[in-house]
């Protein structure tokens, strides 16, 4: 599993003048944690306008409650905490008309449109699945939560993510994966 990109390491004086109110080292986090915060809430809302907001929130709530950071685990941990919850929070609230998202693809390097075209595909294919099983999928294989994590941000039991995992797993492999026209027919003929 790759590094999430939260990962990133506050010092302790910044952190503590933060805890004090102090805005330059508020304003410092907030730059440092602003672009993983809005990939990790447009990932789950899949709405720019949306994700802006609900980074926006998270960042308040962080704020106001920063001194409730006991320090047991990183600070971008528990952040991201924050942000993921605010995006489910808004993913319940948002009105169920569907919200198209524009995403922009350009291969950066030449010989990149291979890949291009992959994510392109695999962006279609989590488009496909409902709000929660993406979120499931991103939160789950992308920023690493155990399922009783993910089944404490929905409200869920443990079983509801693993379930909801592993069909939105297949759901995607029916996707991406290229099907075979005659593949029952061969099925067929080879049980004769």
């Amino acid at each position: 599993m790759a590094q999430s990109a939260f990962e990133i390491e506050i010092d302790e004086v910044t952190l503590a003048a933060a805890r004090r109110g102090d805005l330059r080292a508020c304003e410092a986090i907030y730059r440092q944690f602003e672009r993983p915060a809005f990939t990790a809430a447009v990932r789950v809302l899949r709405c720019r306008d949306l994700a802006q907001d609900a980074t926006q929130e998270a960042f308040i709530t962080a704020f106001k409650r920063i001194k409730q950071f006991r320090g047991d685990s990183p600070f971008w941990g528990w952040l991201r905490m924050v942000v993921i919850n605010h995006a489910i929070s808004m993913l319940r609230r948002r009105p169920s008309a569907e919200i198209v998202p524009f995403e922009d693809y350009r291969a950066s390097e030449p010989g990149d449109q291979d890949n291009i075209g992959r994510a392109m595909d695999l962006e279609g294919a989590l488009g496909q699945l409902s709000d929660e099983d993406r979120s499931i999928v991103w939160l789950h294989d992308v920023e690493g939560y155990k399922h009783h994590e993910i089944a404490g941000m929905f409200g869920m039991t443990e079983s509801f993510s693993k379930t909801r995992l592993a069909r939105a797993r297949q759901r995607l492999r029916d996707l991406l994966e290229p099907q075979q026209p005659n593949a029952g027919v061969v099925n067929a003929l080879a049980w004769e």
